[in-house]
């Protein structure tokens, strides 16, 4: 069991308790987990027990209940679900603020925070849990390296401008036209170093699929949109969908609340996105109460 904390106070156009990359790593992983969102009006970030988890005072951060590997990083043993008494239930939101609370107590329980390393923890634990690598994952290291660096640039590149344009367009005490303009640019300009990618991915794709037609492709003289391959799945690294993509989707999920139409201005992305929202377990993840 993994509990995953994270922010319920963030309310944009209606959008409530944000989604989490982690959660649809989690989702897409098949373990089990459950949430906790604190109140930051009421300063939930900033109490001791939650900084004993992050100690910057930040979501997301995660519990997990059933670690094994603490003291082996290199075990294969697989892991079992620690059952989380009753008197923790879910069902009405557990708080943070109940130092007693076993779900955060528990000296068994190993806590993580920031998203990237969180998310490569459970890449990791799965592959150590069966004995297996994940498909959103990779055993070869020069893929790791490639999904690791679209992991780097979206924690630190992409889900932070966003933040910062929503936080200047809703939240700012004070109307700052070039603080919104600015951080708006720079996510533009981030979807167009996705865009840009997704394109040659395509590109190739189509070249590697329809060589009876790239010639005409290469000289300009056929669109390549003219391709029955032009729909196909393209994805950040390798042939499938990975964690270098699916960290991107809940900030796609909501970045037209700063302005910006993902179908009109960045369509490789948007298809890219719209692909990986079909995904029965991202369904899961973006759909939980």
């Amino acid at each position: 069991m993994a509990t995953v904390v994270g922010d319920a106070s963030l309310d944009v156009c209606n959008l409530t308790e944000m989604k989490r990359e982690e959660t649809i790593v989690l989702s897409e992983l098949g373990y089990s987990y459950q949430t906790i969102h604190l109140d930051f009006n009421k300063n939930d970030h900033r109490l001791p027990q939650f900084l004993q988890l992050n100690p910057n005072g930040r979501v997301p951060a995660l519990i997990d209940h059933t670690n094994n590997t603490s003291n082996n990083p290199t075990s294969t043993s697989t892991s079992t679900s620690t059952p989380i008494p009753p008197s923790t239930s879910l069902s009405s939101s557990v708080k943070i603020r109940n130092t007693n609370n076993p779900i955060l107590s528990s000296p068994n329980n190993i806590s993580l925070w920031e998203s990237g390393s969180i998310i490569t923890y459970l890449v990791n634990k799965k592959k150590i849990d069966e004995n297996i690598c994940p498909s959103i994952w990779s055993d070869n290291l020069v893929e790791q390296s490639q999904i690791l660096s679209w992991l780097f640039f979206q924690t630190s590149g992409h889900a932070p401008m966003i933040g910062q344009a929503l936080h200047f367009r809703y939240f700012h005490t004070v109307n700052v036209p070039s603080a919104i303009d600015r951080y708006t640019d720079e996510v533009r300009r981030v979807y167009g170093v996705l865009e840009m990618a997704l394109s040659e991915r395509r590109e190739t794709l189509i070249m590697e699929l329809d060589s009876e037609n790239a010639e005409s492709y290469s000289m300009g003289l056929t669109p390549i949109s003219q391709s029955r391959y032009f729909d196909s799945p393209v994805w950040l690294v390798g042939d499938r969908c990975t964690i270098a993509d699916l960290c991107f989707v809940p900030w796609n999920y909501v970045v037209d609340r700063i302005g910006i139409d993902l179908k009109a201005e960045f369509p490789e992305v948007y298809k890219w996105t719209k692909r990986m929202m079909r995904r029965p377990a991202v369904v899961r993840a973006l759909t939980e109460n």
